[in-house]
This record gives structure tokens, sequence and C-alpha cells, in this order.
């Protein structure tokens, strides 16, 4: 940790900690112990290492550049990106309900076209019938 401490500038230190300057000084010097919080801060700085500040389910991802990378990754994401993510999911959800929604009318659709077809075929043979009917009777009295 002293190694960390020492590879950054102290104005560094206080700009991504808070600290005063004499704070820092007393941690480089080892008359004051660095809090937990401030080494974890200095990590993620340092090294980019999400684990540091944010824990174990987040190994792999590291910042750098202004940009967070994901281990099954190749190029980091702007925070814009991941804003966008973010959006794009909220889309795909609202999609998801539409297609869903959209798939039950297609099924109520498809119930009342088979209804449909089995009264066409009714009055089809209901037409038959009738017209032979009538070819009778016709035949009958003439």
């Amino acid at each position: 940790m002293d190694d960390l401490i020492r590879s950054i500038n102290s104005l560094e230190i206080e700009k991504i900690t808070g600290e005063s300057q004499e704070t820092i000084k007393r941690w480089k010097k080892g008359t004051k112990k660095i809090p937990e919080s401030a080494i974890r801060l200095l990590k993620l700085y340092a090294n980019g290492d999400a684990t540091a500040l944010l824990g174990k389910d987040w190994e792999g991802y590291t910042f750098s550049n202004n940009m967070l990378y994901v281990p099954e990754w190749r190029r980091g994401f702007t925070s814009g990106e991941i804003r966008a993510m973010f959006w794009k999911c909220q889309l795909v959800a609202s999609l998801e309900s539409e297609i869903r929604l959209l798939k039950q009318r297609l099924e109520e659709s498809q119930s009342e076209i088979e209804a449909l077809e089995i009264k066409a075929d009714f009055y089809r043979q209901q037409v038959i019938l009738e017209s032979r009917f009538g070819m009778m009777l016709q035949r009958s009295f003439s």
C-alpha cells in the first residue's frame, strides 16, 4: 500500500479522496493510518480494478481512460454507451410486451377464422342440400 501512496501525486490523492495535504503527508510518512475507503479509492484510481471498490462480484472489470472494461468484451464502454444499454433494455422489454400482445391477438384471430370456416362449410353444405332438394321438387312437379 505504501508503494501505491508514493506512486500517486499528492494533488491527485487530494482530488480523489478529498483529504487535506497535511493528512496526505501523514499517510505518506506512515504517521497516520490510511482509511480503508481511501485505500479502495486509490486502488481503483491507480489500477482501475473495480473489485477494489465494488467487491468480488466485479472481478475482472476494470476502469481505464474513462471506460469500463468487461472481461467478456474486447473494448471498453463509455458512460454514454452504458446509459444507452439501459434504454435499450427498456425498449426490449417494451417490444417483448408488445410481441406477447400481438401473439395473443393473432391466436384470437386464428380462432375466429377457424370458427368462420366451420360456419362456411356448414352453409356450403346447406346450399348444396337445398339446391338438391329444389331440383328434386322441380322434377317431381314438372
